[in-house]
């Protein structure tokens, strides 16, 4: 079988000590006489690890060229601020009025693409809402698909009466908390890792959005709304049919400045041999 040209190797640095190897997940690499070979190329993943890893350099893959790769930085956060970091993350949803700056939100999904993804897919296309009236017509439509689901008798027909009493008799907007954007991500309909994928952008997005000023919180309502397939809804945000919704995050200038960390539960864990 031909050796094709998915990777490049630079013959006079590689050390053929095999990383590259062990470490594709799509385990389509060989490690032949000279060095590692390709005989199978419809299976590369584009992750980029054979030419992350290369010691030496010698690696290069066209789908992901050394050339477009950067160098991981000498300096590491430390463990207690790596712990400070992920436990001051906080839920925003308390909102200034005025929708974000697009260069804001841009520099927010940029992000997410560095998230993982099944397969490396990298299949996440993102709708960006800012628009009062649509914003309104989303919470109103999200509201009119918990009533059916009421009326349904679901499991979650007491919660979502609640929900719904708070919403249309105490007048909070419980559903949208008064977001000046709407952040939709949506997938090929036959992805089947699209809601697990979507968890993984937006945790990124959540992390990274006070470093550009941001407060967030997913849109847990409308985002099940959504992932239900309610059509109306899917109307308003303009899912294309071979698409499917799969997750949806507020997105704002924070009202509020949190100064302490809460208490989670204890941690509930058993290993076992």
């Amino acid at each position: 079988m031909p050796v094709l040209d998915l990777i490049r190797v630079d013959r006079n640095k590689c050390v053929k000590c095999g990383l590259c190897v062990a470490d594709c997940p799509a385990c389509i690499l060989d490690m032949g006489e000279n060095g590692p070979e390709c005989h199978v190329d419809r299976g590369c993943m584009s992750c980029g690890h054979c030419v992350a890893i290369c010691p030496t350099g010698a690696m290069d893959n066209k789908y992901t060229p050394r050339e477009e790769m950067i160098p991981v930085p000498a300096s590491v956060i430390s463990e207690q601020q790596a712990y400070d970091f992920l436990r001051s993350r906080r839920s925003v949803r308390l909102f200034k009025p005025q929708p974000p700056k697009q260069e804001d939100v841009l520099k927010l999904l940029n992000i997410c693409r560095y998230a993982p993804t099944a397969g490396n897919s990298q299949s996440m296309y993102f709708t960006v809402i800012s628009n009062p009236d649509t914003l309104a017509a989303i919470r109103k439509a999200t509201a009119c698909w918990m009533a059916e689901e009421v009326e349904k008798g679901t499991v979650n027909k007491r919660y979502f009466k609640a929900v719904l009493h708070t919403f249309h008799e105490k007048k909070v907007d419980i559903i949208g908390r008064n977001a000046p954007m709407l952040i939709f991500v949506s997938t090929r309909r036959l992805n089947v890792t699209g809601v697990s994928n979507s968890e993984q952008c937006l945790a990124y997005a959540e992390l990274f959005a006070p470093a550009v000023g941001l407060g967030t919180t997913i849109a847990g309502f409308i985002q099940a709304c959504g992932i239900a397939g309610y059509q109306p809804l899917l109307d308003l945000v303009g899912i294309h049919p071979k698409q499917k919704l799969v997750g949806c995050m507020m997105v704002g200038y924070p009202r509020v400045k949190y100064k302490l960390m809460p208490e989670r539960q204890h941690l509930k864990c058993e290993f076992k041999e």
